[in-house]
């Protein structure tokens, strides 16, 4: 059984609220490169042929 002290209560929210952050910052980065390799794809298929 885990054993949570009332004076460290706040350090293991703060690590919690880290750990989330981290997260949804992977997440994001993830989402974001999905989009620029769609764009780069995008721009490719539409480019005008010379």
């Amino acid at each position: 059984m885990v054993r949570v002290y009332p004076n460290r209560n706040g350090v293991h929210v703060k690590k919690l609220l880290v750990l989330l952050a981290t997260i949804a910052g992977v997440l994001l980065y993830r989402k974001v490169q999905e989009s620029e390799a769609r764009k780069v794809i995008w721009s490719e298929s539409t480019d005008t042929v010379d």
